[in-house]
């Protein structure tokens, strides 16, 4: 793909209670409005990674209420943290467009995150607005609007606003023709700021439908395994979806043939796992990676731990597929891990309740190490449990550079990202085939 010249920025406030989503506490306590701030922003942010992931575009999160480090523990590292500046809601905004555009993209357009029913197509519809217009506008219901775009700074729609009153949209349209730009309009929408609203946010709140688990399962030419790992998870789950990546062999067919259902995503596990919880019916999630199994009654496993009092995620044992003592280490040394650090990695099958998985905004977008950041995020939230039943993993990783040097490897790569070390860099690292690969270049 081309170099992304667009850019959505997303404005949030940290959901601290009492500070937050004010005009809900009267019907959900300080508690509960920081609570639906918190779902609120996930939703959106999820949604958000998705659709910059599958468009080549870029995301940017301007915050308040919290430090940057606050959001990048809640939300990931993988995004721009930007503080809101400005004294009023317009000169924020300004600011934002102002440097998204001194940036290098040729389009900002921003969104909160009070409006639930904000789609993917609307999104695309607003930036492709903005090809023959100069501002484009997504109006609310309650007179203001839930979306605004440019391609060039406009101050005379920001100035000497009556922020949060009902006339801010016909305002804005009115100082659009006065100036004589040309202005575009999305659908209505109706934001989620009143308690008469919260049926809005009820038609997406993950705790309100599904049930049973959904099986995601992230492929790239996986056509070898990828039927196995499907087949161990169709009995307790409600559905197996497996993501594919542009595979070059028959990783879709095998998997489809399995019982499957198939989605497609650009290359990259964070992205295809994020593709997959968007589209997923299930209470709960299980990732699974293509050459593991899952071991028998692993679903009744894995609602048993999610039903556990401050519990906010868990994962398998883990079984390496091949015979050996060296193997047989490899998995005494993952037991003591887990049992120092609580820090499961995804070859053992990471689950969480949609909820979970979504106030936290998805995996972040990381081409490494994406599975120890979303548990990191996690243990913020609960306790990571471990389930005594093993999964199944297939040995090709370490048969590929040796038990040794694979292990010497992973911690090389751990330690490097403690010093700082970009994951893109670590990324190249993990996947060469060079047996220097330890050698710092």
């Amino acid at each position: 793909m081309s170099p992304a010249h667009h850019l959505l920025g997303i404005f949030t406030r940290y959901p601290e209670p009492g500070r937050t989503k004010t005009r809900m506490i009267p019907r959900l306590g300080a508690e509960g409005a920081a609570r639906l701030q918190e779902a609120m922003t996930g939703h959106t942010l999820l949604r958000a990674r998705v659709w910059a992931a599958t468009r080549n575009a870029r995301l940017c999160v301007h915050f308040t209420g919290a430090t940057k480090r606050r959001f990048q523990k809640w939300l990931g590292p993988d995004l721009p943290y930007t503080a809101q500046a400005g004294p009023d809601l317009g000169a924020r905004m300004a600011h934002a467009i102002d440097s998204g555009l001194q940036g290098g993209e040729d389009r900002v357009v921003l969104i909160g995150c009070d409006c639930p029913d904000l789609s993917d197509e609307q999104l695309d519809a607003a930036m492709a607005a903005l090809d023959d217009h100069d501002v484009v506008l997504g109006p609310a219901t309650d007179g203001g609007y839930y979306l605004i775009g440019m391609k060039r700074v406009q101050p005379a729609l920001f100035k000497d606003m009556a922020w949060g009153g009902p006339d801010v949209l016909s305002h804005t349209r009115l100082r659009a023709a006065e100036n004589r730009l040309r202005l575009a309009e999305l659908p209505p929408l109706q934001d989620v700021d009143e308690p008469g609203e919260l049926p809005i946010w009820e038609r997406h709140d993950p705790n309100q439908h599904g049930d049973g688990i959904s099986v995601i399962i992230p492929a790239r030419n996986e056509e070898q395994h990828i039927a196995a790992a499907v087949r161990s998870a169709l009995g307790g789950a409600r559905e197996v979806i497996v993501i594919d990546a542009d595979s070059s062999d028959g990783t879709r067919e095998a998997a489809l043939a399995a019982g499957a259902r198939i989605l497609t995503a650009p290359a990259g596990r964070a992205i295809q796992m994020n593709i997959g919880a968007s589209s997923a019916k299930g209470r709960h999630l299980l990732f699974l990676h293509a050459d593991s199994r899952v071991p028998e009654h692993y679903a009744t496993h894995a609602s048993a731990i999610l039903a556990r009092k401050d519990t906010a995620a868990g994962a398998f044992s883990l079984a390496i597929d091949a015979e050996g003592r060296r193997f047989r280490a490899v998995e005494w040394g993952v037991r003591q891990r887990v049992r120092l650090f609580a820090l499961p990695y995804g070859d053992q099958a990471l689950f969480m309740t949609r909820d979970t998985f979504t106030r936290v905004g998805g995996y972040a977008q990381m081409p490494l190490m994406e599975d120890l950041d979303l548990v990191r995020r996690l243990k913020r939230r609960g306790r990571i449990v471990i389930a005594a039943e093993p999964i199944l993993t297939s040995s090709r990783r370490w048969r590929r550079l040796g038990v040794a040097r694979s292990v010497a490897r992973n911690q090389l790569i751990l330690l490097a990202a403690a010093c700082g070390v970009t994951t893109e860099r670590l990324a190249r690292w993990y996947n060469t085939k060079d047996p220097d690969f330890m050698r710092i270049r």
